[in-house]
């Protein structure tokens, strides 16, 4: 899903647009909902927002009615619920621009680009964010200029260009350094030790995150704080300090848990795999399952998001909205890409379903090859012969590339040489056999045995199931095996008891 999260972290951060004194209705239900944002309770925010918007229309006023929009919109994107975040920013981003306020407007594009982001769109979120850095410079307010940056970084980090992400990080930081904001400060560090990390400047990195994390664990923005304590987690296991690396994943896990973020969770506990696989196998496959099962839920709910997001388009529009004729394009453009992406993944289902079939038949035939008769009176002479070539060559087959899977020296060519075969009359020979390629018959080998040994060997930890079956990484084990038999290989040994 990249549900991209780091982000909605920064959209906490938009300074408020309003400075007037809260004098009336709107203003005191706005700053109320503002203040339950700033502590992380969304619905109560929503509905003091959605309160505050009511109140406006009561004393038919659109004073006001920007601030409320922009909050709103940022409230929805942290609630996941982005046609509704794309209304309010939008009917936000109407307001400020017929009021010409570069301030206002800036904070409408900042606004925009995080919900690009959260639907993983950085090239259209960079768009806005830059746009937005103009209009802050025009408004000469460093604060949100400090925010502006801050999501620059973000845009760019997700865009894989790490060293213009550490330029605007950095840039945010000194901005946050100069204004004495010490909270902003934290956060400015924790945005440049992903592009630290990804540069390998790792003493850089973990010298941001030690000025980091205690910062956030100070200003209690935990959201951010969990995100710093996954990349320190990395480094440290990296450094191969893997207790420390535990303590990290585990402050950050307990976090992400408590805030349902399903994404950060399973880097999470991705990461304790990792960290404890050579200490602690049992505890580490526990992670490891967990972090299998959210893999797959996150595909699920991408799959939605991915489609609900041509919607959401349409709801941001362009920014100039040039005509209705335009409009219409563009829903037309919208729907045509929602068929597609429905077509694209009924075309993966298939493929996938009929991959299923094939190695599912090609473990049938190889569970059933046994010693055959060399004469069958009901059949041709030829045929008899030529069945038992088959079958002698496929036996072969067999005995050579279980012989291979445990050192990992199982590729085509290797196998046909152990077959004294050239690749190319390898590859005809077994598509003759059975109609399959090298590739799925070796697959379905791995398949055939992972399942055997899981059952013959309850005691056997899955990481060494996996090395005897050809796969150096257990996750790459797991995946498959699940593709396969829809159940995560702990499971499947559970269910076969």
């Amino acid at each position: 899903m990249r549900l991209i999260i780091c982000v909605l972290a920064m959209l906490m951060l938009v300074p408020a647009k309003g400075a007037a004194e809260a004098n009336t209705k709107w203003e005191r239900l706005w700053e109320k909902a503002d203040s339950l944002y700033g502590v992380q309770q969304y619905d109560e925010a929503l509905r003091y927002a959605e309160l505050s918007a009511e109140a406006l229309r009561h004393e038919h006023s659109i004073e006001g009615e920007s601030d409320v929009m922009n909050l709103m919109a940022l409230i929805y994107v942290r609630k996941g619920e982005f046609n509704e975040a794309v209304k309010c920013a939008r009917r936000c981003y109407e307001i400020d621009v017929k009021q010409g306020d570069p301030d206002n407007i800036s904070s409408s594009l900042n606004t925009l680009a995080g919900i690009y982001m959260s639907m993983r769109q950085p090239r259209e979120a960079e768009k806005y964010i830059l746009k937005g850095i103009d209009y802050a410079q025009k408004a000469d307010n460093p604060q949100r200029m400090a925010v502006l940056h801050g999501m620059a970084s973000e845009v760019y980090q997700h865009l894989g260009n790490h060293e213009r992400s550490l330029y605007y990080a950095t840039e945010a930081y000194e901005m946050e350094k100069a204004l004495g904001r010490k909270d902003k400060m934290a956060i400015r560090q924790a945005e440049r030790a992903p592009a630290l990390i990804a540069l390998e400047r790792y003493d850089e990195a973990q010298k941001a995150l030690n000025e980091a994390i205690p910062g956030l664990r100070e200003s209690g923005n935990l959201h951010s704080l969990a995100i710093a304590c996954n990349q320190m987690g990395l480094l440290m296991h990296r450094a191969d300090n893997d207790s420390a690396a535990v303590r990290y994943y585990h402050e950050a896990l307990d976090i992400f848990i408590a805030q349902h973020d399903l994404y950060n969770e399973s880097r999470s506990r991705q990461g304790l795999y990792e960290a404890l696989r050579q200490t602690d196998p049992a505890k580490a496959m526990e992670h490891n399952d967990r972090y299998l099962e959210l893999r797959d839920s996150l595909y699920d709910k991408d799959t939605g998001e991915l489609l609900s997001k041509y919607a959401a388009e349409y709801g941001v529009g362009e920014l100039k909205a040039e005509n209705r004729q335009m409009q219409n394009y563009i829903i037309i453009g919208i729907v045509g890409l929602a068929v597609l992406v429905c077509l694209g993944c009924v075309l993966v289902w298939w493929m996938r379903r009929r991959q299923k079939q094939r190695i599912a038949q090609l473990i049938k035939q190889i569970e059933t090859l046994k010693p055959q008769p060399s004469v069958v009176e009901e059949q041709p002479n030829e045929v008899v012969e030529e069945n038992n070539e088959d079958h002698k060559f496929l036996m072969k087959l067999v005995e050579v590339v279980n012989a291979s899977l445990p050192t990992g020296h199982y590729g085509v060519e290797q196998i046909a040489q152990e077959m004294n075969m050239s690749v190319q009359t390898f590859r005809r020979r077994l598509l003759s056999a059975t109609g399959e390629s090298p590739k799925a018959f070796i697959s379905a080998l791995q398949m055939e045995r992972a399942a055997k040994l899981l059952t013959d060997n309850p005691d056997m930890p899955i990481s060494r199931v996996a090395t005897l079956c050809g796969y150096d990484e257990t996750n790459s084990f797991g995946r498959s095996f699940k593709r396969f038999y829809n159940l995560t290989p702990s499971q499947y040994r559970d269910k076969t008891a």
